[in-house]
């Protein structure tokens, strides 16, 4: 039985009608990167009946997605709180639950990766199992509803393949299953090959042009906190107008139309992902878990973006997954997680649709 150690519990600053729990417990084999954390966010009342645990994206955390931080560091206080779906639900008497992946606990001065050459699905869904059995202890509940943001759906709709008596209702908030090519985005196909070339990692959302982007790459804090500073390249006035043109093209935001992505709440999300992500993940076959998805038998609401796109094999698996599916046209990848306008356009549908599936 994993001990699990309360490091806070409390008011939360930019939030006080909200409070905080956090545990930490170790992961085999043990050292100083296997770690995970828990994080349970909560109201004065709880009228949902099922916790809720949100699966994070790729490089994303639960600390990120509650304060929009990394590690404390905070580059701006959320001004629209509920477009944040932790707080959006807490508010609204939902018990909600977040994680924090082993790659939280893996800092940009690491040089040595090579540990994580052994973080694929069987460490990831046994960490995720793991924070479940803290969430019924701690709840009292024995199923919970498990919205998947990006990777967090490939993580979502595997868990539930393994063990479907643990989960009541799956959310996919552009959830990765939909996009196969996020899951064939390395050239590698093995884990040997990996191991021969030590591509043990991957940095956190790579940027392309001059800035090859990770953590350490301080372009995204310093475009926030200088909107004004000039573009390095011809055709953009400020290097925010030169960033957010890159987060459009890669379909993560969309500045130019509605939605209307704001650049700071896009900037602040991409300055706080951690550093690096298991390359073992991507190569890893998850067939074995992808053949049974249609045999889930819980319900499933599909959220999806415009802009990031999907290919037609991507939509039939949709349709066969769930009849549930809202297209957001015009929405970047980030938007449906960080705009004012998701909260009307995704958090109150999903919250519609998890009262109807409630029973």
């Amino acid at each position: 039985m994993p001990s699990w150690k309360l490091t806070w519990e409390g008011g939360i600053r930019e939030f006080p009608d909200l409070t905080e729990s956090v545990w930490v417990t170790e992961r085999p084999p043990g050292g100083c990167f296997n770690y995970i954390s828990l994080r349970e966010v909560k109201g004065k009342d709880i009228t949902y009946p099922y916790p809720v645990l949100i699966l994070p994206g790729m490089t994303s955390h639960g600390e990120q997605l509650i304060h929009v931080s990394w590690h404390g560091i905070q580059p701006i206080e959320p001004t629209i709180p509920d477009s944040m779906i932790p707080i959006y639900l807490a508010r609204r008497g939902y018990l909600v639950y977040t994680i924090d992946y082993r790659t939280h606990f893996v800092l940009p001065d690491v040089k040595d990766l090579s540990f994580m050459l052994e973080w694929g699905w069987d460490t990831w869904l046994s960490d995720i199992r793991e924070a479940i059995n803290k969430i019924r202890e701690t709840s009292g509940k024995d199923r919970v509803v498990l919205i998947g943001e990006s990777f967090g759906g490939i993580a979502s709709m595997n868990y539930v393949t393994v063990y479907p008596s643990d989960v009541k209702a799956i959310v996919l908030l552009d959830g990765a299953p939909i996009r196969t090519a996020v899951i064939q985005a390395l050239p590698m196909h093995t884990i040997d090959e990996l191991r021969v070339s030590k591509l043990y990692a991957i940095p956190s959302m790579l940027t392309g042009g001059r800035y090859p982007g990770n953590i350490m790459n301080t372009i995204w804090l310093k475009a926030l906190y200088n909107p004004t500073l000039p573009s390095p390249e011809p055709g953009f006035k400020t290097l925010s107008d030169y960033l957010m043109n890159i987060a459009f093209n890669q379909g993560l935001a969309n500045p130019y139309s509605y939605p209307n992505s704001p650049p700071p709440a896009i900037l602040a999300v991409m300055a706080t992902f951690d550093p690096y992500w298991p390359a073992r993940l991507f190569v890893e076959s998850i067939e074995h878990y992808r053949v049974k998805y249609t045999e889930v038998k819980v319900p499933i609401l599909a959220v999806i973006s415009g802009l990031f796109g999907m290919k037609a094999a991507d939509i039939d698996l949709v349709r066969r997954l769930t009849g549930d599916v809202i297209i957001l046209n015009g929405y970047g990848h980030l938007d449906v997680y960080a705009n004012p306008n998701n909260v009307k356009d995704v958090n109150e549908p999903v919250r519609n649709w998890l009262h109807r599936v409630r029973e």
